[in-house]
């Protein structure tokens, strides 16, 4: 009997589906101003933000994994690419939306989805602009 194969203790839902999440996290460096905000964050500014993709899955592929890391990094980072050292207030979809971290994360979530294998969706995308600020896009719910 494997380890997978013994009876694990507590209390699981023999009925339920297992469900894996995986994370990957990179950053960018990027300016934006926040349009008819008043407030400091009208005014040009920069960040360095972090981005985590957060991805979630019943079913593993033949070696075991839901999508390999390497891979999820790297769509991550191309996702990010457009972005990188830019004013986000020129590069689309922003030059019409008003760059928030919310509308970031969205754009993202969006934007990488259509590039995970098909037993993989996005489960979060968080957007942090500071330490001490994220905004989270969490696509609803089949």
């Amino acid at each position: 009997m494997t380890a997978f194969e013994k009876p694990v203790a507590g209390k699981i839902d023999k009925g339920a589906r297992p469900m894996y999440h995986l994370e990957v996290e990179e950053t960018f460096a990027a300016a934006h101003q926040l349009r008819e905000y008043r407030g400091a964050c009208e005014n040009l500014h920069g960040h360095n933000w972090r981005v985590r993709l957060s991805v979630r899955g019943t079913e593993l592929d033949r070696l075991g994994m839901l999508v390999d890391f390497g891979e999820l990094k790297q769509i991550l980072r191309e996702a990010l690419a457009p972005f990188d050292h830019k004013f986000l207030n020129d590069v689309a979809p922003f030059d019409r939306v008003n760059p928030t971290s919310e509308n970031i994360a969205r754009r993202l979530a969006e934007t990488i989805a259509p590039q995970l294998p098909q037993n993989a969706r996005i489960a979060e995308v968080a957007v942090w602009e500071s330490e001490r600020a994220a905004a989270r896009y969490r696509p609803e719910t089949e």
